[in-house]
């Protein structure tokens, strides 16, 4: 949902066609062999209408696999935490590796579930924790999953040339929760493509190698990271070179600036520095040639204390749910420790602010002046300080943590708040809040801020109002206003309306189905809502809105945006553990009607795009669909 990332389409999608050497110091860098190409692996996952607070698991390897069942190397620098609840809306570099050029047609990824970290958003104020089982109702320990990539569009990485593999979690269609019994069912569901398949941000995390050309107005400027994901501390052995421009943002230790006097401190860093690089893929053609390569943009950088690598300050990650005075709380947050551990705070986290706590605004670039009373309710903040926490088991703090910020720092990061419209003026909408900072509004302690849930008024200047009329879902992205002031509550940078938030269709077969679709062929699948054997989850959900399936006058009909140049539509086994992906619709269509023979059983199918209730259709950019073989 960030502003920044809306325009990778059609350009990218063909540049990805044709592989081909990167030109140095303008794209993707590896320590590689001669022989040997770049392969770029990286992770997003989609979201669920079950929302959940966090999803801690163990990211154990990624390894490619030839035709022929052979495995290349690992793509993963060393085993590490992802919460993958935190990756809807980013996509995060997993490892360049140096890899024997040829075709890979799979990936093996295992998962540890055994000491999973799954908080279930309840709407109460620290979630409900989730116990991970398998199918077998047996709790889950390391998992194993291939992905099969397109017959027809193998992952090629060429010798000394550069190759992306895009990996998308889908959490909806992997889990299945059960309050009454407090676990979570899982399966996991992994899409796979040698193309981009969303076009979200690209996070890149690593020491800072060298900066070239500091100097915006040379065309060969860029800087080269090495790989550490999430919040890893050792790095693998490739490199990412990466291209600022002059609306880049930085922040190095703390100090905020834009574009040649961001790229100039960067330089000053020494080789080694953590640094994190946010940026977009883009196509740009060669200048001695007409085919296209692939580039890394930057848009925002952060380095040196405003990332907290090890040996410097704690650092909180999480969303102000109450504010009193200069002391806030943040429930279910993230402690990276100034020794680099990684803890889930699974309590009341306070964070203590002060009048020389330094406040720096993501993407800001350092044009205004800020202060701590900037923080306020909804505040998705990093703050930086002296954590004090509880006994520490299984990854988890017991009892509430305490960061000192006040002489410290607090980063304020874009946040969303998701509601459906109550009142639209001039410049201004009223919601009626589901979500804010992706948790449920409930929780929230307005107490300070002159709001509530349910009247609060997000001002939206410029942004086009048309279809954000009273009633309709809308998800705004910006920053909640300082404490204390009068309304608006929330300045918005983008807004999504019911034309363009991306649905999410989920319908589950609890017992299997042989016949899931009332139709299915070239053009779509349409959905049996009154199938014997549907279960618990049938819905649309858009944005703060939830759309009963059964209760539609027509059965729903999935069809395929073949608008879309990111497109993916994935088949789950669950028995063996296999996922096959397919870049085209036809070629999913024809492999499902291979598979289902009247004894295969489909257990569920979930789709993301624009839904059309007139119609009642939905326009996919995904679909993926499990089956029990």
């Amino acid at each position: 949902m960030n502003a920044y990332f809306s325009s990778l389409r059609s350009s990218l999608r063909g540049a990805w066609r044709k592989r081909l050497a990167v030109p140095a110091g303008l794209a993707w860098a590896a320590l590689a062999a001669c022989n040997s190409g770049t392969a770029v692996v990286t992770m997003t996952s989609t979201a669920s209408p079950d929302h959940f607070l966090a999803y801690r698991v163990g990211l154990v390897s990624v390894q490619l696999q030839s035709g022929g069942g052979k495995s290349g190397p690992a793509i993963l620098p060393v085993s590490t935490t992802v919460d993958l609840a935190t990756l809807t809306d980013v996509s995060e570099v997993l490892g360049a590796a140096g890899v024997t050029k040829g075709n890979y047609t799979s990936a093996l990824i295992t998962l540890d579930y055994s000491l999973a970290q799954i908080v279930y958003d309840n709407g109460s104020l620290n979630g409900v924790t989730l116990a991970a089982v398998g199918a077998n109702g047996r709790l889950l320990g390391q998992v194993q999953l291939k992905v099969t990539l397109d017959p027809s569009e193998s992952f090629n990485v060429p010798s000394r040339g550069t190759s992306q593999l895009s990996l998308d979690f889908n959490l909806a269609a992997s889990n299945v929760v059960d309050l009454a019994r407090g676990t979570v069912t899982v399966t996991p569901m992994m899409a796979a493509s040698a193309m981009p398949i969303d076009s979200k941000p690209v996070r890149i995390r690593g020491p800072l190698m060298s900066v070239d050309n500091a100097v915006l107005t040379s065309a060969s400027a860029s800087f080269t990271m090495g790989i550490m994901p999430f919040n890893s501390s050792t790095s693998g052995t490739g490199r990412l070179s990466v291209v600022p421009n002059g609306a880049t943002t930085f922040e190095v230790n703390g100090i905020e600036s834009t574009g040649s006097v961001g790229l100039g401190q960067l330089a000053s860093l020494g080789s080694g520095t953590t640094a994190v690089a946010y940026t977009t893929m883009t196509a740009a053609n060669s200048a001695t040639t007409t085919t296209a390569s692939a580039l890394f943009t930057a848009t925002q950088v952060l380095a040196g204390s405003s990332v907290q690598a090890a040996g410097l300050e704690d650092r909180v990650s999480g969303i102000v749910l109450a504010r009193s005075g200069g002391i806030v709380a943040i429930e279910d947050a993230t402690l990276v420790g100034a020794d680099g551990t990684d803890t889930f705070l699974g309590g009341t986290t306070t964070v203590i602010m002060g009048p020389n706590t330094l406040v720096t605004v993501f993407g800001q670039g350092g044009t205004e002046i800020n202060g701590p009373q900037q923080v306020s309710v909804g505040s998705v903040i990093d703050a930086f300080g002296v954590a004090t926490v509880g006994t520490v088991a299984s990854g988890e703090i017991s009892g509430n943590a305490t960061l000192d910020a006040s002489a410290g720092q607090i980063r304020l990061d874009t946040t969303t708040a998701s509601g459906l419209v109550t009142a639209a003026g001039s410049g201004t909408l009223t919601l009626n809040l589901a979500l804010l900072g992706g948790r449920s509004a409930a929780p929230f302690d307005f107490v300070g801020t002159g709001t509530s849930a349910d009247r609060y008024v997000v001002d939206t200047g410029a942004l086009d109002l048309t279809n954000s009329t009273a009633g309709v879902p809308v998800i705004v992205t910006g920053f909640p206003n300082s404490f204390g002031v009068t309304p608006p509550d929330f300045a918005a940078s983008t807004l999504l309306d019911p034309t363009t938030i991306q649905a999410e269709m989920v319908v589950d077969w609890s017992a299997g189905t042989t016949a899931p679709f009332t139709a299915l062929g070239s053009s779509a699948l349409n959905v049996d809502a009154h199938n014997g054997s549907i279960g618990p989850r049938h819905q649309i959900q858009i944005g703060a809105q939830t759309i009963d399936v059964v209760g539609l006058a027509s059965d729903p009909s999935i069809v395929p945006n073949t608008a879309s140049s990111t497109l993916v539509f994935t088949i789950g086994h669950a028995a063996s553990g296999t996922t096959e992906n397919f870049n085209t619709f036809a070629a999913f269509v024809a492999r499902l009607q291979a598979e289902l023979n009247g004894t295969i059983l489909v257990t569920g199918v979930t789709a993301v795009g624009q839904y059309t209730a007139s119609t009642f259709s939905l326009n996919a950019t995904s679909i993926t669909l499990f089956l029990n073989n």
